[in-house]
């Protein structure tokens, strides 16, 4: 939707470190976050990239390995000085409306400017700390300096705002940032064309439960409880097929109705095609994830009209509303009870399905989407 031509357009920064027009970067959530402030807010003026030769990063990883704990560089004193001196000169004499800085809080932790801050983040440092697998253990020096760094980040800052009230609450309560300028807003999907309502509420075939697993990570993203969900409903009597798309399951999960995509590049027309017709064809999205700190594929899901079945975990009720677009089960449910709550969708396929697949595209359409989040951010802006 474009912006109404009576409605202010403001001058902004938008600041991250790496090139917010490279799609590739952070699955392109900051490519369409920008394109979104672009088309709804004002004119915008990119701060970045900075070019980096990270010359402690060698040195730090040999003592990391020494100690057999390693050291994050990306959340650093070190890093924020050289983001504090590369963005105070792109700063200086600039005349702004404010900066939105999404996914930078070591590059904003340390910079000097006037010019009002809002920072845009699905997590804080504490919130990610021994959460993901890969972001644990680090030696004490490197766990104090990214507190500081979140908590820095957020003092720079007049609008902290959050994908999930999750996220949020580590920001009050563990950084103790005022609550008055903490906010809650969801990202939106990272679709080049967002398909129309009539395109995906057309009634679906539903001989077959088709369930779709869209993920590079087979364990994190709980690919064996998607698997064992397609034995379970087979063993109910349910006809069902799961489709893997974005990474290979381990040799021992086969199955004749087990249906395997390595990968997907969406960058490129024919393979997006490709991944829309996935979307289009498919019942349910299911993920059981062992951790996420938002996951912008529930939105995907959304706007193509399909329910997601997942996990209460992390920042994932940011995304999934039970009974809205999709439910949320427990951390510990199995197979068997993914199976369960499937089942009793799809067998009542007219009184229940069909609602919750209506549910989930209205739910994108009032909150899950770029659009919607420009607005959010311009009713925090002119609150003021």
């Amino acid at each position: 939707m474009p912006l109404n031509p009576i409605m202010k357009r403001y001058k902004i920064g938008f600041l991250t470190s790496f090139d917010p027009l490279d799609k590739r970067k952070l699955s392109g959530v900051t490519y369409h976050l920008l394109r979104a402030v672009q088309r709804d807010l004002g004119d915008v003026e990119i701060l970045g990239p900075m070019k980096t030769r990270r010359l402690l990063s060698g040195i730090l990883n040999r003592i990391g390995k020494k100690f057999k704990r390693p050291y994050n560089l990306d959340h650093s004193i070190y890093m924020a000085f050289r983001y504090a001196g590369f963005f105070n000169k792109k700063l200086k004499g600039k005349e702004l409306d404010f900066i939105i800085a999404p996914r930078s809080s070591t590059e904003i932790a340390l910079i000097r400017t006037d010019i009002p801050i809002l920072y845009y983040s699905d997590t804080t440092f504490a919130s990610l700390y021994n959460y993901y697998e890969w972001f644990s253990g680090f030696m004490a020096l490197s766990e104090w300096e990214g507190n500081l760094i979140e908590k820095l980040a957020h003092k720079r800052s007049r609008w902290v705002v959050f994908t999930s009230q999750w996220a949020a609450d580590s920001a009050i309560h563990t950084y103790q940032t005022n609550p008055e300028k903490v906010f809650v807003i969801p990202f939106g999907p990272n679709l080049d064309e967002i398909p129309e309502r009539h395109e995906v509420l057309q009634i679906k075939e539903n001989d077959v439960c088709k369930l779709l697993f869209l993920g590079v990570e087979w364990e994190r993203k709980g690919g064996d409880i998607a698997f064992e969900t397609l034995l379970e409903l087979k063993k109910k009597g349910l006809r069902a097929s799961l489709t893997v798309c974005g990474c290979t399951p381990p040799a021992t999960v086969a199955d004749d109705d087990l249906h395997v995509i390595p990968f997907i590049n969406k960058n490129n027309f024919d393979e997006y095609k490709r991944f829309e017709a996935l979307l289009k064809s498919h019942h349910f999205l299911i993920l059981p994830t062992r951790a996420e700190c938002f996951g912008v594929v529930f939105c995907e899901a959304s706007a193509f009209a399909i329910p997601s079945i997942t996990t209460d975990t992390g920042g994932i009720g940011g995304a999934v509303y039970n009974g809205v677009n999709g439910y949320r089960l427990p951390l510990e449910a199995t197979g068997k009870e993914y199976a369960s709550k499937i089942a009793t969708i799809f067998n009542d396929y007219e009184k229940t399905y069909i609602p919750l697949a209506i549910s989930s595209r209205d739910f994108f359409e009032s909150q899950l989407n770029w659009d919607t989040f420009a607005d959010k951010i311009r009713a925090i802006i002119e609150r003021e």
